[in-house]
């Protein structure tokens, strides 16, 4: 199971898990780092690669980030990419952090990316772009330690002074393919819809808000269900034979979320992103504007959004 198929099973396992009892991922209530983009996910030695990134900080906190990157690391996990980052620097090769309020970061492709690995390694040379984000301060600890499971920061909130949990801050790490030749067009979201309409962006569309505050679209009480989609792109989808000789054939999903409401679904095919998913606003947002946001990704790295506007009556 790829990256993208994970994605759609973990959204209807949410689907399917969502009672009363907690937040539905795709309702984004806390300080929350939705996605990171690349310019290039698919970058040749001595380019230079721009991450961006799409966050919400519901609560005004300023937000500091810290930024570096790990070259080689055996997957694309947090752990084993600090793990690498840790056994460079037991190596001398200590990581070159970049901190600030600045939400993106350009990182250039060392020239010997390639040329330092075996030849039967190349195909698969990755590089990580770690994103630190936190709506405070941030400390960092020791990146030596053994293992690879070291988290080297600490994310002090502003106001309270407090140290935050790790699921009310950010730590990830955004894939990179190291390739000579080989590019990865970005898809992207061509139309945006509101109950079959044309939902330019800078519409405001209205909505009446369900009587309760439900997780369930169908424990909704007097509310306006409404259905919502994305429209990618045509050529989101690529397909085609790799410079190495390798068939692909790319699997790519539109994720929806909001600052308040209920999805149907979270998450979406391609092929299915245009019938939408329904979406209800429920009693807490009565009266405030909801922010919608629809984020396409591919399965080879490429991401990229759009965002939209509800007003809920009050």
């Amino acid at each position: 199971m790829n990256a993208v198929q994970r994605l759609v099973a973990l959204s209807t396992l949410l689907a399917l898990a969502c009672g009363s009892d907690f937040d539905p991922g795709a309702r984004v209530t806390d300080f929350r780092l939705v996605a990171v983009a690349v310019d290039k996910p698919y970058a040749a030695p001595g380019e230079e690669v721009t991450a961006t990134t799409l966050a919400v900080e519901p609560f005004g906190r300023p937000v500091q980030w810290a930024w570096t990157t790990c070259e080689d690391p055996p997957d694309s996990t947090v752990n084993a990419c600090l793990g690498k980052i840790a056994a460079d620097v037991r190596a001398g090769r200590p990581p070159s952090i970049v901190t600030g309020t600045e939400a993106s970061f350009t990182w250039r492709v060392p020239a010997d990316a390639l040329s330092r690995l075996r030849p039967e390694a190349r195909p698969a040379a990755t590089a990580g772009i770690v994103t630190v984000a936190c709506p405070g301060r941030i400390e960092l600890e020791p990146f030596d330690q053994p293992g690879s499971d070291q988290i080297p920061f600490r994310c002090i909130e502003a106001g309270s002074g407090q140290i935050l949990t790790y699921e009310r801050w950010v730590v990830s790490v955004k894939r990179v393919f190291l390739r000579p030749r080989d590019r990865n067009e970005i898809p992207v979201i061509g139309e945006v819809t509101w109950n079959g309409a044309p939902w330019p962006e800078t519409e405001v569309r209205e909505t009446r808000a369900c009587d309760n505050d439900v997780n369930m679209l169908s424990e909704c009480v007097g509310g306006e269900e409404n259905v919502v989609a994305a429209r990618p792109l045509p050529g989101a989808v690529q397909k085609g034979v790799d410079e190495y000789g390798v068939a692909f054939e790319e699997q790519v999903v539109v994720q929806t979320y909001a600052t308040e409401g209920t999805f149907e679904f979270e998450a979406r095919t391609a092929d299915t992103a245009p019938l939408g998913t329904k979406w209800v606003a429920r009693a807490a947002a009565k009266g405030k504007d909801v922010t919608m946001w629809f984020v396409i990704r591919d399965s080879r790295g490429g991401v990229s959004w759009t965002s939209r506007r509800v007003r809920v009556r009050a």
